[in-house]
């Protein structure tokens, strides 16, 4: 199974690195099912088949797996994200109203009898600010957005975790420069006092994120609670992406850090994979 999955992955990536033909495959697909124009993509979209990841929290999956199989090492890790309009104009001229999700997943492919080890579900509503605010040095105060968002991983009983935030959301930029500065309150409801009261302790209470375009290549970091844990438990995520076709990137991921999925949220591991994606920060 393995060796057919793998072969049929090295083609499926020579194919889609020849431009013209993605273009023609994008475009037939994106016919065929109507796709609507007012649908975006949001956070990167990608799809990682090889995806290593050190230490799994052992713990939250004993007896929690069909066949109380063990955890492979190697998975695919993949995420959609898309953002839809709801109202142009909202408070201002400049100002739209989006609905927007977010689905991360973790799927245990290279398993005997393949299963999801675990999915976050992220549905979001959120106010963008445009602004366009030159500072300095052409650099400009580009958005001021704020929001609220759930996210979980819809397990129930004793795996069930689940959190609510209201954030702001600060974007400057440049030419090739990005900097997002995110910082949220989280909402204590019944869910997150039962299943996981202390994940602000390890989660944090804001993002930090810096990316840099080079030649249509993008680097990026992505920081959570380094800072406010005194680099106790926080998590990097690093991010390189470059281009194979005029549709799709190759995606090179690592991740070191706690809070690698929601059901380890107070487990440190270290991760990386490589894939496709089809969009970046910037």
């Amino acid at each position: 199974m393995l060796r057919n999955f793998s072969r049929l992955l090295a083609f499926t990536l020579l194919v889609y690195a020849n431009s013209s033909f993605a273009s023609d495959i994008t475009k037939a697909v994106t016919a065929q099912l109507d796709v609507p124009t007012w649908i975006s993509l949001y956070q990167p979209t990608y799809l990682l088949p090889f995806y290593y990841t050190e230490k799994t929290d052992s713990t939250v999956y004993q007896n929690a797996t069909p066949d109380q199989q063990k955890l492979n090492k190697l998975e695919v890790n993949f995420q959609v994200s898309f953002k839809v309009p709801v109202w142009h104009n909202f408070i201002s001229p400049n100002s739209t109203l989006y609905a927007a999700y977010t689905q991360l997943s973790y799927w245990q492919a290279y398993n005997n009898s393949p299963f999801f080890r675990e999915t976050n579900y992220q549905p979001e509503l959120y106010v963008e600010n445009k602004l366009n605010l030159p500072i300095t040095n052409g650099w400009q105060l580009k958005f001021v957005n704020v929001g609220v968002v759930h996210q979980s991983n819809g397990r129930g009983g004793a795996l069930e975790r689940s959190w609510n935030r209201l954030y702001a959301d600060a974007i400057l930029a440049n030419q090739n420069w990005l900097v997002n500065v995110k910082p949220w309150y989280d909402i204590h409801d019944a869910s997150m006092g039962q299943h996981n009261r202390d994940i602000s302790k390890y989660l944090g209470y804001g993002r930090e994120l810096i990316a840099y375009k080079y030649n249509r290549q993008v680097f990026s970091l992505n920081m959570r609670n380094v800072f406010e844990s005194n680099f106790k438990r926080g998590a990097v995520q690093a991010n390189w992406s470059f281009p194979l076709s005029s549709h799709f990137k190759g995606y090179i991921q690592y991740f070191s850090g706690y809070g690698q999925s929601l059901i380890e949220y107070n487990h440190y591991t270290n991760s990386a994979g490589i894939g496709i994606a089809l969009n970046d920060w910037i």
